[in-house]
């Protein structure tokens, strides 16, 4: 089989560089972008969530419930904020009667982070609700809130869902109230990351910030492993998301001013899953502290030694996987963050998404398609594009790590290998930023995802055109 991916890292397609800029389908998503209207918002919502704390009449809190319910259909990127008990009811309220499911979903969010288990009944109808989005919310929430309740809701729920997304949430739900996993800390305690609140107590809430720039928390990667299973399959690290490229959402997609190294997409779906879109190896997970908010890099094999790396950025804290472990198609790995958060670096809630046109490591100031000049084994210079990018199958580099190495074609058709020599361990994963000239070195997902998704570049291999 001729290779996959190298003709189209030689050439590949860069989107023009146009901005989707379609009115918001709905006023209250996105609000949390407008700075001033959203303080506005937030600081009149204050008053009324320390009313319905300090209010000690039953009658007049089912009446501030019911108003903050229906609050909560303009403001619920307002709502989600706090981290008030008082605000359980009113939830589990909109859960139970938004007819709009990215109301529901966020406010399904909400609960999770409340952490309180009166609110399980309610994430556990919504384990029934007609769309996919809020039952995917729900398990995600009631696998932080666990409890014998929640696991046999979960499991109850688990024997009819259809939905591969959202069996795969259900059954990451069920792991964590098992105690199976635990979301990813660098010195592996149990304890995760903290949000800081403001505002008066009563109203306690997680500040709003705008693109967080300072030193992150941590930054733990894996540069060793290499035995693991070639990637088969592929799937799109989101719900819908090719309809959430164009969700009438300012965004950027991948090219655009030609720098933006990927796709910004579930836009204000706070608190949503992602997925693994293959088979592969968790080589980075990154703590929150600068722009990317939490992050997470896996390597993928693909047919005939080529590689490519995807990237997930903008998380919330509750990171599923580590460095050096194997991951599967389909794989629940972490969620999208708050909005303009420290946790997500400080925009409105989205994934980004990228696809890395090689392995995690690779050669600074190199990327696939580039002219080198090789000084082949005759003796003879010879100048030919790289075709790959690869670990060496036998050499290691002074931290004992694989050393890399790349591909090209020789003047009679055949392939050589040539090792490159060793730079710093930072230069060598420096590719990992998201805004570099013409996006070298990465690759279009909206153009590519669908086509691995859909097997189109995968197909029956011919051993006589392996190299």
């Amino acid at each position: 089989m001729r290779t996959i991916l190298c003709s189209l890292a030689v050439a590949f397609i860069l989107l023009s560089p146009a901005c989707f800029a379609a009115k918001t389908a709905d006023p209250s998503i996105g609000v949390c972008t407008r700075k001033d209207e959203f303080q506005k918002r937030q600081e009149a919502l204050d008053a009324r969530v320390l009313r319905l704390t300090s209010e000690k009449d039953e009658t007049q809190r089912a009446k501030l419930v019911a108003s903050l319910t229906a609050a909560a259909e303009k403001d619920i990127e307002c709502l989600i904020r706090y981290r008030e008990p008082c605000l359980v009811p009113v939830f589990a309220g909109v859960v139970k009667t938004s007819k709009k499911w990215f109301t529901r979903t966020r406010a399904l969010y909400a609960i999770k982070m409340l952490g309180d288990a009166a609110a399980a009944p309610a994430a556990i109808s919504a384990l029934d609700d007609k769309d996919g989005m809020v039952r995917e919310a729900a398990a995600s929430a009631l696998g932080r809130l666990a409890g014998e309740d929640a696991r046999s809701g979960l499991e109850k729920r688990l024997e009819v869902e259809q939905n591969p997304y959202v069996r795969a949430t259900i059954e990451s739900a069920l792991e964590l109230i098992r105690g199976e996993v635990r979301p990813f800390t660098p010195d592996g305690k149990s304890t995760v990351w903290k949000e800081d609140l403001v505002g008066p107590e009563g109203a306690r809430r997680v500040p709003w910030i705008w693109t967080k720039k300072g030193k992150h928390a941590f930054n733990v990667y894996d540069s060793k492993t290499l035995d693991y299973v070639e990637a088969k399959r592929f799937c799109y690290p989101i719900r819908c998301y090719k309809e959430s490229l164009f969700g009438g959402y300012p965004r950027k997609s991948f090219g655009s001013k030609g720098t933006h190294a990927g796709e910004d997409c579930a836009w204000f779906r706070d608190g949503c899953s992602f997925y693994a879109v293959a088979d592969g190896l968790v080589r980075m997970v990154q703590g929150a502290g600068g722009d990317w908010g939490f992050l997470v890099v896996i390597e993928h094999r693909l047919y005939d030694n080529q590689y490519m790396t995807s990237v997930y950025g903008h998380c919330a804290a509750d990171v599923l996987v580590r460095p050096g472990q194997t991951v599967k198609v389909g794989q629940r790995i972490a969620t999208v963050a708050l909005s303009c958060s420290v946790e997500n670096g400080g925009y409105g809630s989205h994934l980004h998404f990228g696809l890395g046109n090689g392995p995690f490591r690779r050669p600074a100031g190199l990327a696939i398609g580039d002219l080198v000049n090789l000084k082949m084994p005759d003796g003879k210079t010879h100048r030919a594009p790289v075709l790959r990018l690869v670990y060496s199958k036998t050499k290691k580099n002074s931290f004992g790590w694989p050393s890399l190495a790349i591909i090209v074609r020789k003047p009679d058709g055949s392939m050589y290998t040539a090792d490159i020599p060793e730079q710093p361990a930072a230069r060598e994963i420096s590719w990992l930023q998201a805004y570099i000239k013409n996006c070298r070195g990465w690759l279009n997902p909206q153009v590519l995802l669908p086509k691995l998704v859909d097997n189109a570049l995968f197909v029956t291999p011919s051993h006589e055109e392996k190299p």
